[in-house]
């Protein structure tokens, strides 16, 4: 099946191809031709020109997350990866965002995308070589392309062991056409890496064999092997000590009619019950094999325990050999640099004092081979730079806020790495607050906090205000935890047997390692209305105005006011409709008085839940 158009590969630092130049014989001299510049592909790119790249799969033991899981190994180990190795189901949104930190952290992503989606469901080889999933392989396309940096891709690792997809011939195809759309979808900046397991090598393979499943060497730019030593950890797999020459040597073999670079893309052994050190010996041993083999140009370790227990640091044995071999310089194909903080996150303002020792040049063991250096705190204040290896002990204080510490790097060749990690200055918490559905004697309180990154503390109290309308009764306080989040978190306590017409104050009180904050509200209780004050206003010989505050205790209430002739009531006003939460002025004018004539007043309120008349006032009409 042919391939989709391929398009020019993405510019970035560009590959000189030489022009040839015939001069005929007797002929008249010409000027030379320009050589015509080559952008170089993502495979050129990350193709290291001696040495070898390493990288790892490393599973999170705790809920911390991938990048403090992969933080913590390196650290371990001693030094910093090259590559970090991802897998992804059909319908993820692309990329995603473990693989953006990934390359902010100066790491390249070797990103699987297995066609079943996250429900389970497995598509078929055959639907995609047809074209029926090609909206979908353009959205993972945009989504990549977008990364706008080099990675490896794979299009269903191991798919010579997979079941329900279909035959090696559609699995041939559906990888052809996969990266047929991609390519004509934009998508330059990835290396085609195609990854089986050693059952398809050998005299006799287990599987239907790797020239079964091989799409062409148009479609593949680098093979990867999966090689384990199992020492028979699960059933049916080989029980025998097997070093990693012996499991990956057949793999060498047939690569070598394909000239492509090779990776492990994944690779580990199991511990020797019988022999504590043995594991240890085996990655020490595995490493110097590989340095032999000038084609095997990237290793990813399996940090996991898959089928059988391949942690790295399954003994410190084990864990000291792997880190001697991956040290060494020949297990560094290109320069990488390595920002280590004493912390990322504190209150403001934060010191952080920053450890690049450890950045490696390439071809050199960890932690040398650098020439110069640069670090941007990322906060606007001067960069710092020098040369020779970056210092182990940078201070720098940062005031409230969220920054991109980048520490970049340069080895003797020329080539430069950065790294980028971000650091937050946590003011103090923030807090904001409302009521929700307040009755006669419950009410809602909603509370939103944002902790700034720290777990947080909240306490809710209410109790009756000082001085207000209400008696006592209804006092009360709730201790709830924010989790250590960037963003607001919603609280809501539901509050029961207040009294009824009564002001409430509540105050919500966050702490955090960076601080307290404090805010308060004051809210009322429904209840029959009350009044406070009555007054009059502009008077005239004929007319005045009432005045008068009516608290409606959240309640419609009608309000007008009584008013005659002393001895002589009831006359009244008509009404007036108050809707608050809140205390509210009401007036009425009077027109047609009597001059010289004393009239007595008074106002009324009446609710569902009651009325109230205030006290009688008289007020005297002037001549």
């Amino acid at each position: 099946m042919p391939l989709h158009r391929r398009r020019t590969s993405i510019t970035l630092p560009a590959v000189l191809v030489a022009a040839c130049l015939t001069l005929g014989v007797g002929s008249a001299a010409q000027a030379p031709t320009p050589a015509v510049e080559r952008a170089a592909t993502a495979s050129e790119l990350l193709t290291p020109a001696t040495g070898m790249l390493v990288g790892a799969f490393v599973q999170p033991r705790d809920d911390r997350g991938s990048e403090a899981a992969v933080s913590a190994f390196e650290e371990a180990t001693g030094r910093k990866l090259d590559l970090q190795r991802w897998f992804a189901r059909w319908d993820e949104p692309m990329p995603p965002a473990q693989v953006v930190t990934t390359l902010r952290r100066g790491r390249t992503p070797v990103l699987s995308i297995e066609p079943r989606r996250l429900d389970g469901s497995k598509i078929s080889w055959a639907s995609i070589a047809a074209g029926e999933h090609d909206a979908e392989i353009a959205a993972q396309a945009a989504g990549i392309a977008g990364l706008a940096e080099p990675l490896f891709l794979v299009f269903h690792h191991e798919a010579d062991i997979a079941t329900g997809h279909g035959s090696p011939a559609e699995f041939r195809a559906a990888w052809r056409h996969y990266v047929g759309v991609m390519r004509d979808a934009g998508v330059t900046n990835v290396a085609w890496t195609w990854v089986v397991t050693p059952g398809s090598f050998g005299s006799a393979p287990s599987t239907a064999g790797a020239d079964a499943f091989y799409p062409g060497d148009d479609a593949v730019d680098w093979l990867a092997l999966d090689p384990y030593n199992w020492h028979g950890c699960a059933p049916s797999k080989p029980p025998a000590w097997r070093t990693l020459a012996d499991v990956a040597g057949p793999f060498r073999r047939w690569s070598q009619g394909h000239g492509k670079p090779l990776m492990l893309a994944e690779w580990g052994s199991v511990e020797d019950p019988a022999d504590p050190t043995r594991k240890a010996r085996w990655y020490t041993e595995a490493l110097a094999a590989l340095a032999t083999w000038p084609e095997v140009k990237a290793v990813s370790i399996f940090h996991q325990h898959g089928t059988c227990a391949w942690w790295v640091d399954s003994s410190a044995e084990s864990l000291a050999g792997y880190s001697q071999a991956v040290r060494a310089a020949e297990t560094h194909g290109r320069p990488s640099a390595w920002l280590m903080p004493s912390t990322t996150h504190g209150s403001a303002p934060l010191g952080v004092t920053f450890d690049g020792s450890r950045s490696t040049g390439s071809g050199s063991v960890s932690g040398a081979g650098i020439t110069s250096w640069r670090l941007d705190p990322g906060d606007g204040s001067p960069v710092v730079q020098g040369v020779g290896a970056p210092p182990a002990a940078l201070a720098h204080t940062y005031a409230a806020g969220s920054f991109a510490a980048r520490l970049t790097v340069m080895d003797a060749t020329g080539a430069t790495a950065s790294d980028v990690l971000t650091v937050t200055s946590a003011p103090e918490p923030k807090v904001s607050m409302a009521e929700g559905v307040v009755d006669a004697t419950s009410a809602e309180l909603k509370a939103w906090v944002s902790p700034q990154g720290y777990e947080a503390t909240v306490r809710i109290a209410w109790a009756p205000t000082a001085g207000g309308d209400g008696g006592p009764g209804g006092t009360g306080e709730a201790w709830l935890t924010v989790p250590p989040v960037t963003y607001s978190r919603a609280l809501t306590h539901s509050l029961v047997d207040l009294l009824p017409g009564t002001s409430y104050t509540w105050t919500v009180t966050a702490s955090t390692e960076a601080g307290t904050s404090t805010l308060s509200r004051t809210f009322g209780t429904a209840g029959p209305p009350t009044t406070s004050s009555t007054w009059w206003e502009d008077r005239t010989s004929t007319s005045i105005t009432l005045r008068a505050l009516v608290h409606p205790h959240r309640l419609p209430t009608q309000v007008w006011f009584e008013w005659a002739p002393t001895g002589q009531w009831p006359a009244w006003s008509g009404w007036t409709q108050v809707d608050a939460t809140f205390e509210k002025s009401v007036s009425v004018p009077l027109r047609g008085l009597r001059p010289g004539t004393t009239y007595a007043y008074r106002v009324v309120a009446m609710n569902a839940m009651g009325v109230v008349r205030g006290p009688e006032r008289t007020v005297t009409m002037p001549f």
